[in-house]
């Protein structure tokens, strides 16, 4: 074996190690991001299993159109006041007062504790009434 042998062994080995330091890094870093969304994904089914709601009563007044539905977090994860969406008869619902044990001022939802929508400018009492928490669970009340 000459020297030109040894050297282009050694230019090859060279030249393996250099990739090899480039492709762990990225390698590295994919496999990060895959276990960080594994996490995130677990994180969420989690906090999902233990969201759960109660419609506990749904008010219309016809003589001023209100509509007030008031619901119950009876599950053991605190929602968002802002994540919790209300839906009449299909329709999103924008606009509407909340308040969380009688305080228009709170934006998170414990458990055990009652959150109220008021809703102005109802014209018909609405056939079905339904909330949905930003974890995607609902709960629906035909009236």
């Amino acid at each position: 074996m000459g020297f030109s042998t040894s050297g282009s062994a050694a230019i090859l080995f060279v030249g393996l190690l250099v990739c090899l330091s480039t492709i762990y890094p990225v390698m590295e870093t994919a496999n990060e991001r895959v276990t960080e969304a594994g996490e995130a994904r677990d994180d969420r089914a989690l906090a999902q299993a233990n969201t759960a709601m109660n419609v506990t009563s749904v008010g219309y007044n016809a003589s001023t159109d209100t509509l007030v539905v008031n619901v119950t977090n009876t599950g053991s994860t605190t929602l968002s006041v802002d994540g919790t969406d209300l839906l009449l008869d299909g329709t999103y619902v924008a606009g509407a007062t909340t308040r969380v044990e009688d305080d228009s001022g709170r934006t998170i939802w414990v458990p055990g504790e009652q959150l109220q929508f008021e809703v102005t400018g109802v014209t018909a009492e609405p056939g079905r009434v339904k909330l949905v928490t930003e974890n995607g669970i609902a709960e629906t009340e035909v009236l």
